[in-house]
């Protein structure tokens, strides 16, 4: 999905919503309650950049809505799985404009074309040179030869003068590890999983494991892999709270301007017109903006000049 890219307020102009302890307090006329957990996490790592800077966010997690103030990208995104389709909104910190994502599954579409386009390719190689293109891609077929994802659990010990407190539990996705997780045994209903599906950090079959693991995840490492990269975001939370706020909260804010993504932008390798859905490559750029390409040549050209610059 294409991220925004503003000059807008200071992270600490806005703050937590007001969260009460007790539910039942809420104030109904002002509109319907809706329980939420609220933590600051901050998470080291960004896609598409080899920058290993820390950021910091505020969410607002309940059990089908989430709202997060993303000082890196400064935006709100707000996930409605509530709505059908679902959506995630990207709105501008001064409240202003906001982008629209309703096709969530976009960047795991992407990738599972890429791994058919791969299974096409090696597809008349000598057996045992398939078996090793394969699995160096971490591409498993089911018996009709359609890539297929399985997924792995393992739960380790703490480790000596570690907080036994606290789970550790690695997610295997085709034998390629995709989660370290560290999981606080504290009573909370909801998953912050939705979020990292509908960024595209997860398919499907990882996020339905991820997200039925008892325990909250309090810190660790989610490795994204997408049709083109493959990058490790790590993340800790703290400052953990349970309440409620008002439904209204997870809405777009008044007055809040929809700003429509153009079909077609220019390959920044050849200068050609790229129609988004068609294009033959796209990653983010240093900003987190996505970049598309005309074609892979133009894509692997383009990750030469960027390892150039390093």
């Amino acid at each position: 999905m294409k991220l925004l890219s503003w000059l807008c307020l200071a992270l600490v102009s806005l703050p937590l919503p007001s969260v009460s302890n007790d539910p039942t307090s809420a104030d109904r006329s002002a509109g319907e309650s809706v329980p939420v957990v609220t933590f600051l996490q901050e998470v080291t790592g960004r896609p598409g950049s080899p920058e290993s800077k820390t950021y910091q966010q505020k969410v607002v997690l309940s059990a089908d809505r989430v709202w997060v103030l993303d000082e890196r990208r400064n935006l709100i995104q707000i996930l409605r799985g509530d709505l059908d389709p679902a959506v995630l909104w990207e709105v501008s910190s001064d409240l202003a404009r906001y982008r629209e994502v309703t096709d969530l599954s976009r960047i795991q579409k992407d990738r599972r074309t890429q791994e058919l386009q791969f299974v096409r390719r090696v597809a008349d190689l000598p057996q045992d040179e398939k078996r090793e293109m394969l699995k160096g891609a971490h591409i498993r077929l089911n018996d009709q030869g359609e890539p297929i994802r399985e997924i792995e659990l393992e739960e380790l010990a703490p480790s000596e003068g570690a907080d036994d407190s606290l789970r550790r539990v690695k997610v295997y996705e085709n034998g390629r590890l995709v989660a370290d997780l560290k999981l606080a045994n504290m009573e909370i209903p909801f998953s912050f999983a939705p979020l990292h599906e509908a960024t595209g950090a997860f398919s499907r079959e990882v996020f339905e494991v991820i997200r039925d693991l008892k325990g909250f995840p309090v810190s660790g490492t989610i490795y994204v892999v997408t049709a083109t990269l493959t990058h490790p975001l790590e993340f800790k939370i703290r400052e953990i709270e349970k309440g409620s706020v008002e439904a209204s909260f997870f809405d777009l804010p008044e007055d809040c301007q929809k700003e429509e993504q153009r079909a077609f932008l220019n390959c920044p390798i050849c200068g050609s017109e790229v129609e988004r859905e068609s294009s033959a490559a796209r990653a983010r750029d240093r900003e987190g903006q996505w970049i598309f390409f005309k074609t892979r040549e133009c894509f692997s050209e383009w990750k030469k000049q960027r390892k150039a610059r390093q």
